[in-house]
């Protein structure tokens, strides 16, 4: 009997399309061609794979929406051989065994095995010398981890992208940029094995504001999603030692103890890096979500994060995860990306689009962690680089008041001297002191101060002579200088925007009107309007040039979700 799942027309159709003005970029249909890209999680021995009673599996799209208990394909005659339980497993021909929640049983767990294009259930999978079975779906941890029951073809990864992006729509108040991104986050988590940095997700906002929720919304279509309260060092790593989870910590600054944490969250974005507890190592690589009320006061942890902005809202159309049409679009969801990751594990690529040289090496990381699976949407993909232009601005930390005067001395100083090659440190300290006193600063810097700023904004050609240090200002230290300069607005005190302070200057005229001003990119409200900049500017595009058709939404839906 087919269960009362929704269909794809009800996932893209979940919210009012009136908000997109016909310009959703969720839904961008493009797809280009996949290259092949190998990615390994787990090899087992190479002795050939023989299915369990294969006369009596199925292809994934021919699938019944349960699975009988005792059928004899799912539960065959006992093995001799010893059992190797796996939760995912990529065998040395290709074939991937992904883990999944048998249909007709929620206490069962399944295999979803994939292999020449066509995925099939099995309840185990003989090897030679062993049987490869399912974790048990009541053991430990596993039995609070959502996994999805089953596979279902999906078109693209925009369909994807779109029902996700609707989904979150239908339950939380944000803007369709912070959509986007959340939903390109969801879709990386199924291809955890493939990125070489692990993306977090940072709710921030105010009591009430829908963190909650959201987190609810990632734990229905996030891989392996595990929602928690609170969590102690010990039973982090235990969770990473037994699967990679999506860990989705709620209010982490009210848990035990945050600087402890912290330090675990920032241990787990880089792969390979290792923990050392008692003689023993552990690893934590994998996606997470937090959320609080304000940002924590850790610039390190909040680089690694995509920041999402949350706010209180007084719509009382928004859906409840927990009611059934959002369980089942979600059930649908989870099948599709379920049957995305296993269609695209071999054949990811990232592609490459205009703009994401000027994203920093860590934003940059996150941007490719997103993109990576999604890499057939080039289109997206670039309005991707646009929104982590704009979490680049978010994420920059202020300079210390030690580092701005010796940036905005030097800025000065190489447009009033443009032949001079050199700078004595000593005498940068005299000019940098005359500048804070000019200024009305009420600090001062000796040379040892001012030697530890510029080597933290970078600044290491030194060399040392009779006369203390010289600073070599060739080509490259100045166009860093102009570029630190213009990221942190120092460019833009009055004295520098003078008439002729820059005119003879060629990096200053190269730069020319190609980029906004530091201080139009910050704006005086902060990240709602940088959001709202990027929003109008996306929707005048894809106005312009895609022209989507609105598609009608069922009856149902326009009473009780926009």
């Amino acid at each position: 009997m087919k269960s009362p799942v929704a269909t794809n027309a009800d996932v893209r159709t979940v919210v009012s399309y009136r908000q997109a003005s016909g310009s959703n970029p969720l839904s961008s249909p493009a797809e280009t061609s996949r290259q092949p890209f190998r990615s390994k999680k787990a090899i087992v021995d190479p002795a050939p794979a023989d299915f369990v009673d294969k006369s009596k599996t199925c292809p994934s799209s021919s699938f019944p929406d349960s699975v009988p208990a005792k059928d004899p394909a799912v539960v065959p005659t006992e093995s001799p051989l010893p059992k190797h339980e796996v939760d995912f497993v990529e065998l040395k021909d290709g074939t991937l065994i992904e883990m999944i929640e048998d249909p007709s049983n929620p206490a069962n767990s399944l295999f979803a095995v994939y292999k020449n294009g066509t995925a099939q259930y099995a309840a185990r999978v003989n090897r030679e010398d062993r049987v490869i079975v399912p974790v048990p779906r009541g053991q430990g941890i596993f039995k609070h981890v959502r996994l999805p029951r089953g596979t279902q073809a999906c078109r693209s990864s925009a369909v994807l992208l779109g029902g996700i992006g609707s989904l979150v729509l239908a339950c939380v108040e944000i803007s369709m940029d912070d959509a986007s991104l959340i939903a390109a986050f969801v879709i990386s988590t199924w291809f955890i094995e493939s990125l070489a940095v692990a993306p977090y997700l940072a709710l921030v906002g105010p009591p009430r504001s829908g963190k909650t929720t959201l987190l609810q919304i990632l734990n229905l279509v996030c891989r392996r999603p595990l929602l928690t309260a609170d969590i102690t060092s010990a039973a982090f790593y235990e969770t990473y030692e037994k699967l990679s989870p999506t860990l989705l910590v709620d209010e982490t600054l009210t848990v035990g103890s945050r600087r402890e944490l912290f330090h675990l969250l920032k241990t787990g974005t880089t792969r390979g890096s290792v923990t050392l507890r008692k003689g023993r190592s552990f690893k934590a690589f994998g996606p997470k979500v937090i959320t609080c009320t304000e940002l924590p006061n850790d610039a390190a942890l909040n680089s690694r994060c995509v920041i999402i902005p949350m706010q209180e809202t007084n719509r009382t159309d928004l859906a409840k995860p927990t009611d059934k049409k959002m369980l089942d679009i979600a059930d649908v969801l989870q099948k599709q990306l379920l049957q995305y990751r296993l269609e695209n594990y071999h054949s990811l690529r990232l592609p490459k689009v205009d703009g994401d040289e000027r994203l920093y090496s860590r934003t940059r990381d996150l941007y490719q962690a997103l993109a990576l699976p999604i890499g057939n949407q080039a289109e997206f993909c670039e309005y991707l680089v646009h929104l982590f232009e704009t979490q680049q601005e978010i994420n920059r930390e202020a300079l210390s008041p030690a580092s701005a005067a010796v940036l905005r001395f030097l800025y000065e100083w190489i447009h009033l001297n443009l032949k001079e090659g050199k700078c004595a440190q000593k005498d940068l300290t005299v000019g940098i002191n005359f500048n804070l006193e000019r200024l009305q600063e009420t600090f001062r810097l000796n040379a040892h101060e001012v030697g530890r700023a510029l080597t933290s904004l970078g600044f290491t050609n030194r060399k040392r002579a009779n006369s203390g240090f010289i600073l070599w200002l060739d080509l490259r230290t100045r166009k860093r200088i102009h570029d630190l300069a213009h990221a942190y607005a120092i460019d833009q005190g009055d004295e520098l925007q003078e008439e002729g302070f820059r005119s003879s200057c060629e990096l200053c005229r190269n730069r020319g009107d190609s980029n906004p001003t530091s201080a139009d990119m910050k704006g005086d409200s902060g990240i709602e309007s940088k959001q709202g900049e990027l929003s109008e500017h996306r929707a005048h595009e894809s106005e312009m040039e895609l022209h989507p058709a609105k598609p009608e939404a069922p009856s149902e839906t326009k009473s009780n979700v926009r």
